[in-house]
C-alpha cells in the first residue's frame, strides 16, 4: 500500500447494509457500481456467502451512513444499516 494510503487509511470507515430483495449476480454488480460512483465511496461489495448484506467504505469527510443507504434505497430496494 502506498505511503499516501497508509497515511489517509484512518479517515476512512465502513457501513454494513442489509438489502431485503434477493438480488441475483446482475443486480449486484449493478448496485456496486452505482455505490462506487458516488462522491465519498471508497470500496463496496456485496458478502460473498452472503448475498443481502453489502460492505460500502468511504471517507466520512465527504459522506455517510444516511447518504449511502438513501441512495440505495433510490434504486427501489428495502435496505438498512445493521
Amino acid at each position: 500500500m502506498p505511503i499516501q494510503q497508509l497515511r489517509n487509511s484512518h479517515l476512512k470507515t465502513s457501513v454494513m447494509v442489509h438489502i431485503e430483495e434477493l438480488l441475483d449476480d446482475y443486480h449486484r454488480k449493478v448496485i456496486e457500481s452505482i455505490m462506487k460512483r458516488m462522491d465519498g465511496v471508497t470500496h463496496a461489495h456485496f458478502n460473498e456467502t452472503q448475498y443481502h448484506l453489502m460492505i460500502v467504505g468511504y471517507d466520512p469527510k465527504r459522506t455517510d451512513a444516511g447518504t449511502i443507504l438513501l441512495r440505495i434505497r433510490r434504486q427501489h430496494l428495502h435496505a438498512q444499516v445493521i
